[in-house]
């Protein structure tokens, strides 16, 4: 028995063959599958973008933009008493992110010289944020919190506190004094 003949039949629909310049490497050609590992590789990097903006722009807040500060009235200077720490309360509307509030604090006012020039100090404790009180008898300001201590120009004596009351900058404007809060 014969062996059967293995060879394969010579295809009679052949391709042409190619060009000498056809068919060469292109040293300088990207392969497909690099191509697309650098195609994900930027996809992935603008997804990372999109999700990171938002996020850090959360962290760092309105910490960039200059904060508004505004001169609130605090009174007639003719009406002031010059020799006494006097407590005065202001409202001032501010914007809160997206709306507007009311926003309310106290102030302490005092003059060493008679009037001629005051100190504003705000009231906020600077230990945990109570409104401290001042104490005539003792001379100084104290916190109802923790009982926190402070001297008539705000000065810590005693207690939590880590810093003296914050002193507001203050000026006379056609007999009305006004505080920069």
């Amino acid at each position: 028995m014969a062996a059967p003949n293995r060879e394969r039949p010579a295809a009679t629909h052949a391709l042409p063959p190619l060009p000498a310049d056809k068919g060469v490497w292109d040293e300088h050609a990207i392969s497909r599958r690099v191509f697309l590992e650098v195609l994900f590789g930027v996809l992935a990097g603008i997804g990372a973008l999109l999700v990171a903006i938002p996020g850090v722009r959360f962290l760092i807040g309105n910490s960039l933009e200059p904060s508004a500060t505004k001169w609130v009235e605090l009174g007639k200077v003719a009406d002031l008493p010059t020799a006494s720490v006097t407590q005065l309360n202001y409202s001032v509307r501010a914007t809160d992110a997206w709306r507007e509030v009311n926003q309310r604090g106290t102030v302490y006012i005092s003059s060493a010289d008679g009037g001629a020039t005051f100190t504003a100090l705000d009231a906020t404790c600077t230990h945990l944020g109570c409104i401290v009180q001042w104490n005539e008898g003792d001379g100084n300001f104290v916190c109802p919190c923790h009982a926190g201590h402070f001297a008539r120009d705000g000065e810590v004596i005693d207690g939590p506190p880590p810093r003296r009351l914050r002193q507001l900058a203050v000026k006379v404007k056609d007999g009305t004094l006004l505080a920069e809060i």
